[in-house]
């Protein structure tokens, strides 16, 4: 019997770990065990890892209960906040800011694929 090579694919950004964590744990709700559903696409991590990241965060301070609520209410929706909705426009603020908090430490884990460094606002003269 041969082993199949299967690759291991991190996450494109910490909102798609996020919101894949939020999909694979809406199952748990029902009694449906947290694991690492069978998908065509090998994760580095299990769901837990990154809500584990997101309480370590917001238990260091380093989130508010507005954060996790618009994690959650997000989360659940499996769509980010919509930045053209005037209703959304605070959610939006809490997410960009949680994510600039989250995206770090996923990708020191190897979860996320790191994200490129900001570039300079400036143009050369």
């Amino acid at each position: 019997m041969t082993r199949q090579h299967v690759a291991v694919v991190p996450f494109v950004n910490a909102e798609e770990a996020w919101l894949w964590t939020c999909r694979m744990v809406a199952g748990s709700v029902y009694g449906v065990p947290v694991q690492r559903a069978p998908e065509p696409i090998l994760r580095p991590c299990q769901p837990l890892d990154v809500a584990h990241a997101v309480d370590q965060l917001y238990r260091r301070g380093q989130f508010t209960r507005d954060h996790l609520a618009v994690l959650g209410h997000y989360g659940r929706r499996r769509s980010a906040p919509d930045p053209t909705r005037d209703r959304e426009a605070r959610a939006r603020l809490l997410w960009d800011e949680a994510f600039g908090q989250i995206a770090p430490v996923l990708a020191a884990k190897g979860f996320i694929l790191r994200e490129p460094a900001e570039t300079a606002a400036f143009e050369l003269i």
